[in-house]
């Protein structure tokens, strides 16, 4: 059995998909999105290995403090750089890291056992 704590921060940022085409031909141009960034992690004890708040700070910290500028970085991307900084700068076992664009899309990354 795993148990994990989780929580969730809401964030603005700019991002763009450079191969757009098509009817989705406007997604290449830079736009803006709340992302919403949940993120679980393990801990080994009832007492918590880390607090709700501080991975909240942890998760705004990697943000940043104004809208980030992700550049061609998709939801994906942004998921997969933000495991890797909690895993390698925080010493945390990241089970679950979402990534959505505005609640309505995004991606998920899931530990596989």
């Amino acid at each position: 059995m795993t148990v994990t704590v989780w929580t969730t921060v809401t964030a603005p940022g700019f991002h763009r998909w450079p191969g757009a085409t098509g009817a989705r031909s406007y997604l290449a141009d830079r736009h803006r999105h709340l992302f919403h960034i949940t993120v679980h992690v393990a801990v080994a004890h009832d007492d918590r290995d880390v607090e709700f708040h501080d991975l909240q700070d942890l998760i705004r910290t990697w943000w940043g403090p104004v809208a980030r500028e992700c550049g061609s970085a998709s939801c994906e991307d942004l998921a997969r750089q933000l495991w890797t900084h909690l895993r390698e700068d925080h010493q945390l076992t990241p089970v679950r890291v979402e990534v959505s664009e505005d609640a309505e899309s995004g991606a998920t990354l899931t530990e596989v056992s």
